[in-house]
């Protein structure tokens, strides 16, 4: 993704959040408002205002399941790495069509920008394969430069992950790899399902692009759950807060591009860097007796007869014929 312009375009639905916290965001982090005669207060008041008008959120949204045996690209999605680890190892989901309008946000800003050039990518006569494809993607990483023992990753994007835990490998005697997996974060439109709602949990800026596109449905990977704590986002903001998000309009994703309710914000462009490093340390620790066995102290039997012991030397320094 390249930008032409030190700053990203952003959107806040600030008027979801609690005033203090909208303070403390932009006293803490290096967002900017783009207007020069307004400030946090009333940007947040404005969009406050704006969301007594909204229409209510949609309860038992209508769900379409997607069969596996009439669309092949699901099957091709189940039998993917990415798949089996972060999606199928963790819960049981399932393939679904959902309302646009009817899904939650999982958090209060987006990138406009990104929302732009994800819509330039499709079509509006897209199928729904097409659509499975864009919404179920496998994203990609730049080759990293080896500076050292250090290996680094750069992406103007936050989706570089690597797996804390290496994997070690025999090769052969004698010899192991030590393996440090980097790859693109999993990046499916991913929904829960939570007290009669539906919350992405993941995916807001492809649903927002399809929105644009003027499609009404997205599929995506979907879950239940029982408790907003299984979903997996970050409950640190009071976007998350009981009154609100068991409310008559809790904040939807759709409200990024409502122009009364988000509130035009800018941001740096900033790379994101991912370093790994390497350390070889050899160390030397004791040896443990195992606390099973008796110790034994043997003593070289050259030492227990001296006789044994100068002959032994006497034979060592022998002249040779």
């Amino acid at each position: 993704m390249t930008s032409d312009t030190p700053y990203r375009d952003i959107r806040a639905i600030l008027g979801f959040l609690l005033k203090a916290e909208v303070d403390a965001i932009f006293k803490q982090q290096p967002f900017e408002l783009n207007e020069k005669n307004t400030d946090p207060a009333r940007s947040w008041r404005a969009s406050y205002d704006a969301i007594r008008s909204l229409s209510l959120t949609p309860t038992n949204a209508r769900i379409g399941l997607l069969d596996e045996n009439q669309l092949s690209i699901i099957k091709q999605v189940k039998a993917r790495r990415t798949f089996a680890k972060y999606y199928e190892a963790v819960d049981d989901y399932q393939f679904a069509l959902v309302p646009i309008n009817a899904l939650l946000a999982p958090q209060w800003f987006a990138d406009l920008d990104y929302i732009n050039e994800l819509a330039s990518q499709v079509s509006e006569n897209a199928s729904i394969e097409d659509l499975i494809r864009f919404t179920m993607a496998e994203g990609t990483i730049a080759q990293p430069i080896i500076s050292g023992p250090q290996v680094l990753f750069a992406s103007l994007r936050p989706d570089i992950h690597a797996d804390p835990i290496p994997e070690v490998r025999e090769v052969g005697p004698g010899e192991f790899e030590i393996i440090v997996r980097a790859n693109s974060r999993p990046n499916y439109v991913s929904v829960a399902s939570i007290g009669g709602r539906l919350l992405l949990t993941n995916g807001v800026h492809h649903v927002c692009a399809l929105s644009l596109r003027g499609f009404e449905s997205v599929p995506c990977v979907l879950r239940n759950v029982g408790r907003i704590e299984e979903v997996g986002l970050d409950l640190r903001t009071t976007l998350f807060r009981p009154e609100l998000l068991s409310g008559p309009r809790p904040a939807q994703v759709l409200d990024f591009l409502d122009d009364q309710v988000a509130v035009p914000l800018k941001l740096r462009s900033m790379y994101h860097v991912l370093r790994i490093g390497i350390g070889v340390e050899p160390i030397k620790i004791p040896a443990i007796q195992s606390p099973n066995l008796p110790v034994k102290h043997e003593i070289p039997q050259a030492f227990t007869n001296p006789a044994n012991f100068v002959s032994g030397i006497a034979e060592r320094h022998a002249p040779t014929a």
